[in-house]
């Protein structure tokens, strides 16, 4: 029923704790789980490992490391008609028989959004609802409907790392399909900080998400990169003077990378969508005025 499609890169101790997890997980439902594991070309002894302690599982060990679209070599594998798409360091703790059979109910969604939980990035963070039609999802965890890779294919290529959830859910929205928030789970994310830093996170979220509305919005693209370009600004009002030299030093490499990209335009529908959710794409003193109000409640709470 469920293929659970994980992605490893230098982080061995991580991924045989997930195979663990989501091995202790499965005694306890009523279907099926396989497990794919994609070695993303690790330099250290992943591939070696799995094979020694979990040699039931599939293994997909990759030459080269190609980023995110390396899950595309788990997806072309699995065999069972939902994928849960995993990080090498989360795991589902609960809610994932409920979450099948929520799509099982629900056709038209492609992609459900699992509730992430601990890690520096939590549902919690966006204000989701249960059951609401969002844009994207965590890559830490989520379900992917096997008929939406089947239609519009795995990961950008071109993206390499960061914000890859939001071309993915641009193209499955664009395709008809629905993106939904599913609150009753838990997925937790240990976010191990091996390969990751918070210049490397800035810099290729501004240029990727830049890059998103530069190829699949209309003729009012310049319009949104613009509002893009001064909401990355508002972080300086903070006094987050590094985190807006990563944003300029990512929109800088957005201007010269741009010209790579062919211009493939969705829905008129779907870029309003996008335009109106997504916090880097609404008008500039829209944010400023959330963020205002997120500031007077706090001090309200504090107050009391």
């Amino acid at each position: 029923m469920v293929s659970t499609v994980i992605l490893a890169y230098n982080r061995c101790s991580e991924v045989l704790l997930t195979i663990d997890k989501m091995k202790t997980l499965s005694a306890t439902l009523p279907f099926e789980i396989e497990i794919v594991v994609v070695d993303n070309a690790s330099i250290d002894d992943t591939s070696e490992k799995i094979k020694q302690v979990y040699p039931d599982i599939r293994l997909v060990t990759k030459a080269k490391n190609n980023g995110i679209a390396g899950w595309n070599a788990g997806f072309e594998v699995a065999k069972f008609p939902y994928f849960l798409v995993l990080d090498d360091d989360s795991n589902i703790e609960t809610g994932l028989a409920e979450a099948i059979t929520y799509l099982e109910a629900h056709p038209k969604v492609g992609i459900l959004a699992l509730n992430v939980t601990t890690g520096p990035y939590r549902t919690e963070q966006w204000g989701w609802k249960d059951g609401q039609d969002i844009l994207g999802f965590f890559g830490c965890g989520a379900i992917i409907r096997k008929a939406v890779y089947e239609r519009i294919g795995g990961f950008a290529e071109w993206l390499y790392v960061y914000a890859h959830e939001w071309e993915y859910g641009i193209r499955c929205l664009d395709a008809g399909y629905e993106i939904k928030y599913f609150e009753d789970s838990n997925v937790i994310h240990r976010a191990n900080g091996i390969g990751r830093s918070f210049k490397r996170l800035r810099v290729f979220c501004t240029r990727n998400e830049m890059g998103i509305v530069y190829k699949y919005f209309g003729d009012n693209r310049w319009v949104i990169l613009r509002r893009m370009w001064f909401n990355n600004l508002k972080h300086m009002a903070d006094g987050a003077f590094l985190h807006t030299w990563y944003n300029i030093v990512g929109s800088i490499e957005f201007l010269k990378w741009r010209k790579t990209l062919p211009h493939t335009p969705v829905s008129k529908e779907v870029q309003d969508f996008f335009a109106a959710n997504y916090d880097n794409t609404r008008p500039f003193f829209h944010n400023i005025n959330k963020k205002l109000s997120r500031s007077l409640k706090k001090n309200r709470l504090s107050a009391i």
